[in-house]
């Protein structure tokens, strides 16, 4: 597949997957709707001046998506991706599951591994610190959009619209900080990373890949491994959700 050289091919790249899971109903696609519409949001960070340097955050946007879409022609050609995305993929698969815990999933594949690793390959390692402030000044930008997110989210699962009525912000806050966390891991791990050979980082990589994954089981056991109660919780989710992929794809996007 062609890979996006500039932050505008990276929207357009998102913007296909999302098409082609509007046509197919491919649960895959609730993850890209997301990644599509916060990088909207950091590309206009980069042309409304909130970064050091805008051009390095370009191309980090660019190096970060290339994880992203490489995961997804490895799934296509039937080559295994990454642990987390692998196991994300394979629920995908499965309708049990709810919205969040299929964004969260990708989320987690994405910030939690692919980040530090895209982090690295922007920068050197005499000159990653240079990064650093660029880097968490994503943070104020995800979460900014946060509760528009949650909004949308709540137009599309009723349960879970009525659980964000009666937690009022704190569940807002808590997915700011959720993210904050997870970007904070990302950039420790890129300054584990960075000074290695590269035996030693792709295998320093292998095991993060697989604590990675063990995350992802968590956040979405497979089917018959999840804890009864909640099992009986995201099951009540579930079933107030729409069965409607492309609804969710349009209100998420």
């Amino acid at each position: 597949m062609h890979l996006p050289a500039t932050i505008d091919e990276v929207v357009d790249a998102l913007g296909d997957v999302v098409d082609d899971a509007r046509r197919t109903g491919d649960r895959r696609g609730l993850f890209a709707a997301l990644y599509r519409r916060t990088t909207v949001a950091v590309r206009d960070g980069v042309r409304g001046g909130r970064f050091d340097d805008p051009g390095r955050m370009e191309r980090l946007d660019v190096v970060f998506a290339h994880r992203y879409f490489g995961a997804c022609a490895d799934h296509e050609a039937g080559r295994e991706p990454s642990p987390p995305w692998r196991y994300a993929f394979a629920r995908a698969t499965e309708e049990e599951h709810v919205v969040l815990q299929h964004l969260l999933l990708g989320v987690n594949a994405h910030i939690a591994l692919d980040l530090a690793i895209a982090a690295c390959e922007t920068c050197p390692a005499d000159d990653l610190g240079s990064l650093q402030r660029d880097f968490f000044e994503i943070n104020g930008i995800l979460a900014e959009i946060v509760d528009e997110v949650q909004d949308d989210l709540n137009a599309v699962s009723p349960a879970l619209a009525l659980l964000d009525r009666l937690g009022g912000p704190a569940d807002e806050r808590l997915a700011a900080a959720f993210l904050a966390r997870a970007r904070a891991g990302a950039w420790r791990k890129a300054l584990t990373f960075a000074p290695l050979a590269p035996s030693e980082r792709q295998a320093r990589i292998a095991r993060w890949e697989r604590q990675v994954e063990s995350v992802a089981r968590r956040i979405c056991p497979a089917p018959g491994r999840a804890w009864p109660g909640a099992a009986t919780l995201l099951g009540t989710v579930r079933r107030a959700e729409t069965d409607d992929v492309a609804a969710v794809l349009d209100a998420i996007g």
